[in-house]
């Protein structure tokens, strides 16, 4: 139990500290701060999955929370970096990410309907905030991301009512088939799906991603999307376990998630578009496992998470570093090969991931979604997993070729250290659970294995 109340003390330690913090200011100390505790908070985090069960009647310490907590601690970790070193308010941004980050914890603990909802508001808004003070021209971007995040609200705030109206309980738990709750079932996969990213729900992320900051838009597609698809992951087995036709639905919209990702991003001349598109598409695969729903599939769903996690923030972090040279579009990255060879190669290899390149997680996460996919009997979807993943290979071509293209009159231009450490981790990540995924396999095996044994 005490573990818990050391997790809980630290949680509370960074929003009070950086609320104290943003009043007396100082950016360098407030830095030193977040990344103290977030380091503690690790293995503080680590231990705490020695003490399964619910606390505080509204947290559930369990393989798989243990396991995104791990995850958004991580990630944030490396989002302060990016945001230091590129941000004129980082302060503000230490202080709305840390209520944003204790939001996702909320949401992946969650024992009922209103933690989810509680969760999803806590990050929600702060984001939002987050993106409007990014840069200048933000306004519109954050007003789009404002507007999908009240209509998500709305419709699951509906959703938690039918299924309240229908069982008398709020409780994640699995619901008798009836027309209220295949009506709340509808409502759930819409709002969620505008968290997750998911066709057709999706239509104004781009402009968000385009119009926010490259720190802010990295933590949109690194961890606020992760949430999303936690969330549904969790309302759709515990909930919606014996529901067959929820599950159908969602392998029709990882297929049509994909295609509209993939065929759209092919014509796209913006990084930060591109990889929202990829982003996108990326949201499909993670669907395909959730459809097997079985331990394996959902498994591989979340492996995907975790590695896209760290691909999505190492890219756009060096798509941030370009962008504060105002190289925003693909045609801008020509020649960075010979300006500054690590950032080249390093975007090189998460493209490559994204697209499954053997010995990286992009690679390990597909492959184990695809092969839950035929092992569950859904052999078309993994199907047309693949022919996805072929062709996302061309708009990520249109990228290598251009930084591998000879630019006249090229020099090097030196990259930021706090940039650097963050790509340099999200590479070793990438490629070190690449050639050996046995750890990180185990561990969301076991995450897997509570969900589904607690939805059955």
């Amino acid at each position: 139990m005490i573990e818990t109340y050391v997790f809980a003390g630290l949680v509370a330690l960074l929003a009070i500290g950086n609320v104290v913090l943003r009043i007396i200011g100082g950016k360098d100390r407030h830095l030193v701060f977040n990344l103290a505790v977030l380091l503690v908070l690790l293995p503080a985090i680590y231990m705490l999955g020695s003490s399964p069960g619910t606390h505080f009647s509204m947290i559930s310490v369990n393989p798989f929370s243990v396991f995104f907590f791990m995850l958004f601690t991580a990630t944030m970790f490396l989002l302060n970096l990016i945001a230091y070193a590129r941000s004129k308010d980082y302060n503000d941004f230490a202080l709305l990410g840390a209520f944003a980050l204790t939001g996702m914890y909320l949401v992946v603990s969650s024992v009922s309907l209103i933690t989810i909802f509680l969760g999803l508001e806590l990050m929600s808004i702060p984001s939002a905030f987050i993106v409007l003070l990014s840069r200048r021209q933000s306004l519109e971007a954050a007003t789009k991301l404002f507007i999908m995040a009240s209509v998500a609200i709305a419709f699951l705030s509906f959703a938690v009512v039918l299924v309240y109206g229908s069982s008398n309980s709020l409780a994640l738990q699995s619901q008798q088939a009836s027309g209220l709750i295949y009506f709340a079932l509808a409502l759930f996969i819409a709002s969620l799906g505008f968290e997750a990213s998911i066709f057709p729900f999706n239509v104004l992320l781009p402009d968000v991603y385009q119009g926010s900051a490259g720190y802010a838009t990295a933590m949109l597609g690194g961890l606020n999307k992760k949430v999303g698809l936690a969330a549904l992951m969790q309302v759709l087995i515990l909930v919606f376990i014996s529901f067959h036709l929820a599950f159908t639905i969602v392998a029709v919209l990882a297929v049509l998630t994909m295609f509209y990702g993939n065929l759209v991003a092919l014509v796209q001349t913006n990084l930060k578009r591109l990889f929202a598109y990829s982003s996108i598409s990326q949201a499909g695969y993670i669907l395909i496992g959730i459809a097997v729903a079985t331990q394996s599939g959902v498994g591989a769903s979340i492996f995907q998470m975790f590695a896209h996690a760290f691909l999505f923030i190492g890219a756009l972090g060096i798509v941030a570093w370009l962008e504060s040279k105002d190289r925003n579009e693909i045609n801008d990255v020509i020649g960075l090969y010979k300006e500054n060879r690590f950032a080249a190669i390093a975007l090189t290899i998460f493209m490559l991931s994204f697209v499954g390149l053997p010995f990286t997680t992009g690679f390990m996460g597909k492959f184990l979604i695809f092969l839950s996919a035929v092992n569950g009997g859904l052999v078309w979807l993994a199907l047309f997993g693949v022919i996805n993943s072929i062709i996302s290979i061309f708009y990520y071509a249109k990228v290598m070729t251009a930084m591998y293209t000879t630019k006249f009159g090229s020099y090097h231009i030196k990259m930021d250290r706090y940039t650097f450490t963050v790509i340099a981790a999200c590479l070793a990540i990438t490629l070190a659970f690449g050639i050996y995924p046995q750890p990180m396999i185990q561990a969301v095996t076991g995450a897997a294995g509570h969900l589904i044994g607690a939805g059955v």
